[in-house]
């Protein structure tokens, strides 16, 4: 049997931050904004997607798209991420124990891999990007092992560990190989047992391989995404609805699986309480002789904001100020909103914006200003179009969404004023536009992603 047949390849995932993340590793902290969120078990989470492996064929072309929506997932859960990219084994080892030795007691630490793996007589390794595949006994020195990831975090005093591999990609070092595998021999990942208080998610069985994806995100890692951000779901639970979502999508040509060791009902997002309502009007009799005045509310409340259909047609019935008004569930919301339009933006999209832009709607202009900023292009049946950076336009439009305060328009512009990105640094213009954003209900990861730039400055 060639050497080569017996080397089986896989591939894993992790995620990123808000704005932007270099081509090579970087670290981020997201420290919390709030003294009460000390008092808490703290949330640490290791990101690594190694995509710019040496050699033809070897490149992964997802990887740094999936570590970027996932770390941002991480963020809005309220983890501290570390995100590493493209690293050597000696950069992984290094990554990894100082990960494991910075958890804390009673934390609950995530890892999330993106990258190739290989199985090898039934054991699994992660592989650096520096790796040079010759023969089974290289792999075995020149790749890191999955389980002395999973010794050193167990051995950590964290109370939970859950390790994420979005397994297993294609292999592109077999010649002529399939888009889809099924489990016709000992490919994939090896099935490895949860160490105590863990739990470990494959993106498919151990033994199988999956497809990198021809979308940007891998079907896997955008239905953990989104299902990490539902409330009220245990950690088994997300996975239980991930693996049913995936299964249904690809027609069960890839299904899931984890196993955990973990006893306790551990949440990612925990159900908010209801506040209760008055039972009737004759509880209120009385109050206006206090001298209270009519305060106007968010007419948000009680609204789909899931549905963003709502969104598109909600903001011109509504008083100028309404963004200054939302609580922070509403502008988690709201922000939610926003990133899908960034990522997801059709090209009839933009004459309705550019319409209500005009007209003074913040959510478009703000759309506008980022479009520009980062450019874009569109895939279409009958021909293809690409939108180029405009600064100048990017500018125009965040400039005149900021002036209105819309948070979400002031921290765009301040990363630009931070990175002198088509307009010279200014960043005593950065902080006084974070600052404003600061006042208002806007996410903390949406401030943390801005804040951290000044560190690294």
């Amino acid at each position: 049997m060639p050497i080569m047949n017996r080397l089986q390849i896989i591939a894993v995932w992790m995620c990123l931050a808000c704005f932007c993340i270099p081509a090579k590793a970087q670290e981020t902290a997201s420290p919390s904004r709030t003294e009460s969120r000390a008092s808490s078990p703290r949330k640490l989470a290791l990101v690594i997607g190694n995509s710019e492996y040496q050699g033809v064929n070897r490149r992964l072309k997802n990887p740094i798209h999936d570590a970027q929506l996932m770390s941002q997932t991480l963020l809005k859960l309220g983890f501290e991420v570390q995100t590493h990219l493209d690293l050597s084994r000696a950069e992984m080892g290094k990554r990894v124990s100082a990960f494991a030795a910075s958890l804390p007691t009673g934390a609950t630490s995530l890892v999330f891999y993106a990258g190739h793996g290989v199985q090898i007589g039934g054991a699994s390794y992660l592989m650096p990007t520096d790796i040079q595949l010759s023969n089974e006994q290289n792999v075995q020195l020149s790749a890191y092992p999955l389980r002395r990831l999973l010794d050193e975090v167990s051995a950590a005093p964290s109370a939970v560990n859950i390790v994420i591999l979005d397994a297993c990609r294609d292999n592109p070092f077999q010649p002529a190989a399939p888009v889809r595998y099924r489990s016709t021999g000992p490919i994939g990942l090896a099935k490895t047992r949860a160490p105590r208080g863990t739990l470990l998610a494959y993106s498919t069985q151990p033994g199988q391989l999956a497809a990198d994806g021809k979308n940007n995100n891998s079907v896997y890692t955008a239905a953990l995404a989104n299902t990490l951000l539902e409330t009220g779901l245990t950690v088994e639970e997300v996975f239980k609805k991930v693996n049913a979502l995936v299964r249904d999508k690809t027609r069960d040509d890839q299904i899931p699986w984890y196993e955990s060791s973990i006893i306790e009902s551990i949440y990612f997002l925990p159900s908010t309480p209801k506040a209760s309502s008055p039972k009737n009007s004759n509880e209120l009799k009385g109050l206006e002789q206090l001298g209270l005045e009519p305060y106007w509310r968010s007419p948000f409340q009680g609204m789909d904001l899931d549905n963003y259909e709502w969104w598109k047609s909600a903001e011109p019935d509504q008083p100028p100020d309404w963004h200054l008004h939302l609580d922070n569930y509403e502008w988690g919301k709201l922000s939610d909103y926003m990133y899908s339009r960034e990522h997801d933006s059709k090209l009839e999209d933009i004459p309705p914006w550019l319409k209500r832009a005009e007209n003074g709607n913040v959510i478009d202009m703000t759309s506008l200003g980022v479009l520009y900023r980062d450019g874009s292009i569109f895939y279409r049946k009958d021909k293809n179009f690409q939108l180029p950076p405009n600064h100048a336009k990017a500018l125009y439009w965040l400039q005149r969404a900021a002036e209105r305060k819309f948070a979400l328009a002031q921290l765009y512009l301040a990363n630009m004023y931070q990175r002198g990105e088509g307009v010279k640094k200014d960043n005593a213009k950065a902080r006084q536009l974070l600052n404003e954003a600061s006042k208002t209900q806007v996410p903390d990861w949406r401030i943390q992603a801005v804040s951290r730039a000044f560190e690294n400055d």
